[in-house]
Formats: C-alpha cells, sequence, structure tokens
C-alpha cells in the first residue's frame, strides 16, 4: 500500500489523505473506531549557495548539513457508518513552524460519506489546481518520487468545505471531481471583504492507463483586507519545500517565483498523464494572474513579497513535465521540468525560472524509502524567483544534491 502511494491517480489521491492511515500499519483503539499512524523523515543537504544577484547576500556561501527532522501523527476516528474525522498533528519548518519545534495542527476535517462514492469535508481543505498530486508536505513525503516539490505546484490549505466524488464507468473509464470554498486563511479571517475563495478539478482516467485533468481556482479579496498581511492566499506561491539556503526562513517560499499574490486571483490547469505498470509520464500547462501586486513588482522588478498591495495586473505562464521508471519492485529513478514566465504588468526583460530535478528512490521495506535527488534551478533577474535580487542584473541560479530517509507507521 505504502509504495503504491506514489502511482496514484487523483481519485486515489482524494481518499488516501484519510483512509491511507487507516489501513497500514495503524494502531488500532476502541475496538477499531479510532486509528493512529504516523510518518517520519530526516534529509541531509549539500550546501546550496546561490550565485549571481542574491536576494539575501549571506545564501551567496552555505555548507552542507543535516536538516529538522520532521514527524507528524495522524488521528482517524470512525464516528459512526457515514461519519468520520482526520487530523494530523505535525512538525513542519518549512511551511509555517520556521524556528519553533512544536507540534501543531497541520490538516483535519470532518468527512461525510454520501451515497455513490461522493462525500463532504469541512475543517482544513486542500486548495489546489494540481490533478495527479505527487507533493512533500513535512514529513509526507512518500507520494513524491522527487526530495522537493514542484516549481510551479499551486496548492495551499485553507479553512472551509470540500466536495468530492469518483465514479466508474462500465467502460471501464474512471471520472473524478471536486469543489472548494473556503476562507482564504489557514486559521481564521473575518475581515471586511476578505471574500471567498472557490476551486473546481475533474479528471477523465481511461483503462489504458491515459488520463486527462483540469483545474481552476479563483480567489477574491478586496485591496483593503489584505492591507498588512503577507499574502492573499498562499496558492499560487506554494505550501513550501525542502530546499534550504544559508540565511533565509525555512518558510519564505524563497524557492517560488513570488509574482502573483493570490488578493483577486484566477488560475488554471490542464494535466495529461500516461501511467504503465512500471512506467508513468505527466505534463501540465497553466496560468495565474491577479488584479493586484505586491508594491514593488512594477518598479523594482519581481520576485519580492510585501505587506500592501497596488491595483496592478500580476500573471505568470507556468508548465512542467516529469516522468518515473521502475526499475524494479525496489528501485526507480525519476526527472522533472518545470518552467515558469513572468508575464506582469510593467515587467520587461529575462523573465522565466527553471527547475531541474533527477532523483531516485530505494524502497527498503513497504514502509521505508530512501530518496536522492540532484536539483538545479535558474531564475532570470525579472522571473519572480524569490532568490533573486530583482534590481541587479543578470539573475541568479543555485543547486545541490539532497538525500532523505523517510517512515511510514
Amino acid at each position: 500500500m505504502k509504495r503504491t502511494l506514489i502511482n496514484m491517480n487523483v481519485a486515489a489521491a482524494i481518499f488516501a489523505m484519510s483512509t491511507a492511515a487507516t489501513t497500514v500499519n495503524a494502531a488500532e483503539f476502541m475496538d477499531g473506531k479510532i486509528k493512529i499512524s504516523g510518518a517520519a523523515m530526516q534529509a541531509w543537504q549539500s550546501g546550496i549557495e546561490v550565485d549571481g544577484a542574491a536576494a539575501n547576500s549571506a545564501d551567496a556561501a552555505a555548507d552542507s548539513a543535516f536538516q529538522r527532522m520532521r514527524f507528524a501523527l495522524n488521528i482517524n476516528a470512525q464516528i459512526s457508518e457515514n461519519v468520520s474525522v482526520f487530523a494530523e498533528l505535525s512538525e513542519e519548518p518549512n511551511d509555517w513552524g520556521n524556528g519553533s519545534a512544536a507540534i501543531s495542527q497541520d490538516l483535519g476535517w470532518i468527512q461525510f460519506d454520501l451515497p455513490s462514492n461522493t462525500g463532504v469535508r469541512l475543517g482544513n481543505v486542500i486548495s489546489t489546481t494540481q490533478n495527479f498530486i505527487r507533493y512533500s508536505d513535512g514529513a509526507a513525503v512518500q507520494s513524491n518520487p522527487f526530495v522537493g516539490n514542484g516549481l510551479v505546484d499551486m496548492i495551499t490549505a485553507e479553512e472551509g468545505l470540500w466536495a468530492y466524488g469518483s465514479h466508474n464507468l462500465s467502460s471501464g473509464t474512471n471520472v473524478t471531481w471536486d469543489a472548494v470554498l473556503a476562507t482564504p486563511d489557514f486559521f481564521t479571517d473575518f475581515s471586511d471583504g476578505h471574500g471567498y475563495n472557490m476551486g473546481l478539478r475533474g479528471t477523465i482516467n481511461l483503462e489504458s492507463g491515459l488520463s486527462f485533468g483540469a483545474g481552476t481556482f479563483k480567489t477574491n479579496h478586496d485591496q483593503a483586507s489584505v492591507a498588512g498581511k503577507a499574502a492573499g492566499s498562499l496558492i499560487a506561491v506554494g505550501d513550501g519545500d525542502n530546499y534550504q539556503f544559508a540565511n533565509t526562513a525555512v518558510n519564505a517560499r524563497g524557492t517560488h517565483p513570488l509574482i502573483v499574490p493570490g488578493v483577486d486571483a484566477f488560475i488554471w490547469q490542464a494535466d495529461v498523464q500516461y501511467k504503465a505498470n512500471n512506467f508513468l509520464v505527466h505534463g501540465l500547462i497553466g496560468q495565474a494572474e491577479d488584479d493586484y501586486s505586491w508594491v514593488g513588482q512594477g518598479t523594482g522588478g519581481s520576485g519580492l513579497t510585501s505587506t500592501s498591495y497596488v491595483a496592478q495586473k500580476s500573471k505568470m505562464a507556468f508548465w512542467s513535465i516529469e516522468g518515473k521508471y521502475d526499475i524494479s519492485n525496489d528501485f526507480y529513478v525519476a526527472a522533472r521540468y518545470a518552467e515558469s514566465e513572468n508575464k506582469s504588468a510593467g515587467i520587461s526583460g529575462p523573465n522565466e525560472a527553471t527547475r531541474l530535478q533527477v532523483g531516485a528512490g530505494y524502497w527498503m521495506n513497504d514502509s521505508t524509502l530512501f530518496k536522492a535527488e540532484y536539483v538545479k534551478q535558474e531564475e532570470d533577474q525579472f522571473s519572480g524567483g524569490g532568490a533573486t535580487d530583482s534590481s541587479v542584473a543578470g539573475g541568479t541560479e543555485w543547486d545541490g544534491l539532497i538525500v532523505e530517509a523517510s517512515v511510514t507507521f
């Protein structure tokens, strides 16, 4: 079960976040009504030095080191036949934990199972345009064949309602859908004019292994409601990554393009995937745009966040392709290339960011995975890359090796 998570399609992904913890190596209490499982991850990283016009000059030199260990505890409670509760308690420095070592709620919901393989979740919902999710989140890393995430992953967590369904047709085709209505904050937001975020995704999965997917997402803040905040919604800058620089905060999103602040934004993404027994290839293309920019982007360049906003269009186009090949039941290799382009108003000149990831993995057993990855990222001056000082010509690049060991229990 654990190793098949790497190959899951979106139908499995929708349900796996609550069911995986209940079906594999889970400790059971109260006659099986409560099941507890967890995960742990530790990584070592070579010294990733930012070469060129670094936004933080202290990142221009670095040494190798071990990252802080990630740990997560998953609790599933079956309240009745059709009602359950899921909660993940985790320590996740690359998202919002940063300098602390506290165990906090990272994800959780009340789930209502409905007829015809549909359901509704209330709580911390996952807001994303991604359809075939291979993503590392804290200690939950075994669904991702790489160590780091993609350059252009659009994903975050917010408070709200998440409806979903998965349907098998007589032809052997599987169709999935899900819809999100969320308050644009991981905690709570009652500020006047905060609006609601809305997302819709769907896939068609053919019996041959070929799949098609599409996703859209809309944020809806008034400008005044986000004044003093670092972003409207974090969906367009990702949910944290496992690459660390020498002197930039772990949760600063410094490895991502910082273009769209998520104030009044619209994002779309289209995917195609082919999956055979031991081979997978996935390509995506999309665009994110906002009627607002962080103050400073149009004049000082890009790759800059602030807590004030200006009515000036921000826009990025992106695409990515990845593949994975299982050499045997225990070994695999994988590669991913992603590119984004900053098309915001007022941006002229070199405006692209790229990331290349080449990785390999070894399953020691069904619960223990070792991964290694080489990553190289290049950021043009006006790419929006978070490592780039866009007021200086030339852009930046950084690369490194990262090794990861993870266990689920």
